[in-house]
């Protein structure tokens, strides 16, 4: 229980991104309707929803710690969220007859991940480092 307790106040923004892709996911668009426009907007949308996802949970995972274990990082902010998009589009086509479960959404999906894990490495985690030195006095 204190393991859940403990995750929910850390990851919380990562929760709460799981959950609006989760309903992003099923859904149901009103009156679009398909064009080579949409579909190409479509694959935008995937790859900033999964981006989105990857960047909050290295992001909240610096704030704990700012070396957080390798293993934890490769697992939880790589292969979960790769996991968890393929998990929705394959329940987007066992699921809706109005949703198609898409490879190319798990492909665009999977390059926001990896794109977002690389920005944080080389991005956000070189940021985090130097604001904590600058709060701490050390230039």
């Amino acid at each position: 229980m204190k393991l859940i307790v403990f995750l929910f106040k850390r990851y919380i923004l990562t929760l709460v991104t799981s959950v609006v892709i989760l309903c992003l996911t099923f859904y149901k668009p009103v009156g679009i309707v398909r064009t080579n426009t949409v579909v190409e907007l479509d694959k935008v949308v995937h790859f900033i929803m999964y981006f989105t996802l990857c960047a909050v949970f290295w992001y909240e995972s610096f704030k704990i710690t700012l070396h957080p274990r390798k293993i934890f990082m490769v697992i939880f902010a790589v292969i979960v969220p790769i996991i968890f998009s393929g998990v929705m589009e394959y329940l987007q086509y066992l699921l809706t007859s109005y949703r198609t479960g898409d490879f190319d959404d798990f492909v665009f999906n999977t390059i926001g991940v990896v794109v977002a894990s690389v920005f944080s490495l080389f991005v956000t985690k070189p940021y985090m480092v130097k604001r904590e030195k600058s709060k701490r006095g050390d230039n």
